[in-house]
């Protein structure tokens, strides 16, 4: 939670005129509005550090909302609903099926390997009211990545859906997860046959009634309670600590926007942070409804609101120009219950306006926040294009965020003579940076202490201070409103998914004939799906200059999800390199895949031909009208 001045709360309520006329001269005409949200603040600080000193997890307020209306829908998925006691009853039983098999306890961890669907938020249940971790794995990853993912949580079982997309992707790494001693169980009823290595999740026969608490009463607020993975900015996909603590705090997000007759419909993945934390934790909390959608789908997405009759949807930039680009329908922004609000972030200007009016959407609640981090800021009044308001009365009793100069080849601060870092004025973009205190720490990675110390900034005001480096560009102007600019170093975005180009590197690395991988994102023009990956290549001199595309196309494909798979290569002589060794992106990111920019032979992912062609004129055509498959 961000540190306030106590003596703030004095100034929310009961101020003499003078000193309401001081603050105004001050502060300008909004300070108002911005002690309304600093006494808020304080109240919703105060009701947080309550249930933090009761210890109460986010399991115990579900349990209390089964006891308080039990008949109440809970999950809304295609023809069903669920009351909060059939999902409770259902999250008993298969907590005892995981009991009894012995396969997993407390405070051991389980990995969910699920798309969206009912039955992973009642494993998820059911494993927290066993006191049992949650690796939230991302139903995209294969092969090594997903392996590593499993094993860096020291996972004991993976909960697997149904669907045989996701039975494939374990059963690739099934000797190796025999090797840890790992227990795999499909959910659903055993009525289908099954491969010898792994086991049904059928729990019906187990007993629904209540799981005492005392079973995880040995767990205190401060423990982990899940691992939510990121790319951040090096390495393959790191497990972020969430904590009992993180939760609660995150189920306060939406404070000013959800109630308890809110129905929210979540078609983006449970296992990030954004349909976890910003959207289902947030639903929970105040005893909602929360409506499923099995994967995002452009032609299901407005049917699935009006069936569900959602006040809330969620989005992420590409799904809102995504649906933008599908043909006008006579239906368009007419709800059976009205939709009142769109969460998310990545919602760029030039679509904004008309986003939201075509849609018939009263707010636009965009925000900025990682999951890593130790701050979260919302935009809720409406201004276009920004991600929060940060005035200058909240930033001298908040004194929270920061922006500073950076260099744009390393990612890292520029200091002055003093060793500092220097602030950038209003307009100028910089690295957004959050200060660390005692209420708003940093959760951290199940890592090592150096990966956990590179999002950590020393000495950035003051010497001694301490700060998150969300390694994302940021601007704000006069009035306070900030504003995304890009994302440094080396994660990309492309089609909603975080690309960390290190990982895409190491792979790449392994493929035969390769000396030297340098991965970044290039735009595409009309294109705003983000940064489409492209990776530079040096070989090694025994390839005598030559590489099977062909090949390589396969073991990309084979080795990485759809969105990290590099759309274009640059074959380079040489890499460019910083003096401390370091890859020099810049240059490469300027020149992209125009071959009138170099003379390197610069080759284009064709998914038709399964293959990466060479990248002539008529193929760029293609690329720069959008007639190529991205």
């Amino acid at each position: 939670m961000p540190s306030v001045n106590p003596n703030a709360a004095a100034l929310a309520v009961g101020i003499p005129t003078a000193v309401a006329g001081f603050l105004r001269v001050k502060y300008g005409p909004t300070i108002w509005q911005d002690l309304v949200k600093l006494n808020a603040r304080l109240s919703r600080q105060k009701e947080i550090a309550k249930l933090i000193a009761n210890g109460t997890t986010i399991i115990d307020v579900f349990e209390s909302h089964v006891k308080n209306h039990p008949d109440k829908p809970f999950i809304l998925f295609e023809d069903s609903s669920y009351s909060y006691e059939a999902v409770d009853r259902e999250a008993n039983q298969k907590a005892r099926f995981i009991q009894q098999s012995g396969a997993v306890t407390c405070p051991e961890t389980a990995a969910i390997f699920m798309y969206n669907e009912p039955g992973f938020i009642i494993t998820w249940l059911a494993l927290g009211k066993l006191g049992v971790k949650t690796a939230l794995l991302n139903y995209n990853l294969r092969a090594r990545s997903l392996l590593h993912c499993i094993e860096t949580c020291e996972t004991k079982a993976v909960i697997c859906g149904k669907d045989p997309h996701l039975l494939d992707a374990l059963m690739e790494i099934m000797p190796d997860l025999k090797a840890l001693g790992i227990t795999v169980w499909v959910h659903g009823r055993g009525e289908d046959v099954l491969p010898s290595t792994v086991s049904h999740f059928d729990s019906e026969r187990f007993s629904s009634e209540p799981v005492l608490r005392e079973i995880r009463a040995g767990l205190t607020i401060n423990d982990v309670c899940a691992y939510i993975f990121t790319s951040g900015t090096t390495g393959l996909p790191k497990p972020c600590n969430i904590y009992h603590w993180r939760f609660i705090l995150t189920s306060y997000n939406q404070v000013s926007l959800l109630g308890p007759d809110d129905i929210v419909y979540i078609c983006l993945p449970l296992y990030h942070s954004s349909g976890m934390h910003v959207a289902f934790m947030n639903i929970l909390r105040v005893g909602g409804t929360v409506a499923l959608g099995k994967r995002f789908s452009v032609h299901k997405f407005w049917d699935d609101v009006r069936k569900f009759r959602a006040t809330e949807i969620q989005y992420i930039g590409e799904t809102c120009r995504y649906l933008l680009s599908q043909p006008q329908r006579p239906d368009d922004g007419k709800y059976d219950h009205e939709l009142r609000v769109a969460i998310g972030n990545g919602l760029r200007p030039d679509i904004w306006e008309e986003f939201q009016r075509r849609f018939n959407i009263g707010t636009i609640a965009e925000f900025f926040g990682a999951t890593e981090a130790n701050g979260f800021i919302m935009n809720t009044d409406g201004k276009v294009g920004a991600v929060g308001k940060y005035t200058p009365f909240l930033k001298s009793w908040l004194d929270l965020y920061d922006f500073v100069q950076c260099d744009h080849d390393t990612a890292e601060p520029i200091r002055d003579k003093n060793g500092l870092c220097i602030l950038v004025p209003p307009g100028e973009p910089g690295l957004m940076v959050i200060k660390v205190t005692k209420s708003a720490r940093i959760a951290g990675y199940r890592a090592s202490k150096e990966a956990n110390e590179k999002k950590v900034l020393h000495n950035v005001k003051k010497k001694g201070d301490v700060y998150f480096n969300t390694g994302d560009l940021l601007t704000y102007d006069k009035d306070g409103y900030l504003y995304f600019v890009d994302r440094l170093g080396d994660t990309f975005r492309w089609k909603g998914e975080n690309v960390a180009t290190t990982e895409v590197a190491q792979i790449l690395n392994q493929f035969p004939g390769i000396q030297e991988v340098n991965v970044y994102g290039v735009q595409i023009p009309g294109n705003m799906d983000g940064r489409a990956g492209m990776a530079a290549i040096v070989l090694h001199h025994t390839s005598n200059g030559v590489i099977d595309m062909k090949e390589l196309y396969q073991y990309v494909t084979r080795n990485l999800p759809s969105y990290a798979c590099p759309k274009f290569i640059r074959l380079m002589p040489e890499m460019h390199i910083t003096g401390t060794f370091k890859h020099k992106k810049t240059d490469l990111v300027k020149q992209g895949f125009d071959p009138n920019l170099t003379s390197d032979p610069l080759y284009f992912m064709d998914t038709e031909q399964r293959t990466y062609v060479p990248l002539n004129s008529s193929v760029l055509q293609k690329i720069v009208v959008g007639k190529a498959k991205l």
